[in-house]
């Protein structure tokens, strides 16, 4: 019974979510870029925040740029030290 019941209440969210609009659309309305942050190793400061926080301050200050500029990250790639693939997305400009 308590499956059934599961299985009803998720059924009728699915149900009730699919009646809704994504506020949310990837019509064609935004324009992308894709950037790389050289790693530590070319010249990046890291700085200790705390025990278990440490800043790349060279990649923070690009991606502060970047946000100036009106791009949002949607994706990165990466690994420590190593460069980062950043993927942006931005609204097209109409």
């Amino acid at each position: 019974m308590t499956i059934f019941i599961r299985t009803t209440t998720i059924l009728a969210l699915v149900s009730i979510l699919g009646l809704v609009e994504p506020v949310w659309s990837d019509e064609g309305e935004w324009e992308y870029q894709v950037v790389i942050l050289k790693g530590i190793t070319a010249g990046g400061t890291i700085e200790r925040k705390s025990s278990r926080i440490y800043i790349d301050t060279n990649k923070t200050e690009a991606l502060a740029e970047l946000a100036a500029d009106g791009w949002e990250v949607v994706s990165v790639v990466g690994a420590p030290g190593s460069d980062d693939s950043v993927y942006l997305r931005r609204p097209r400009k109409k």
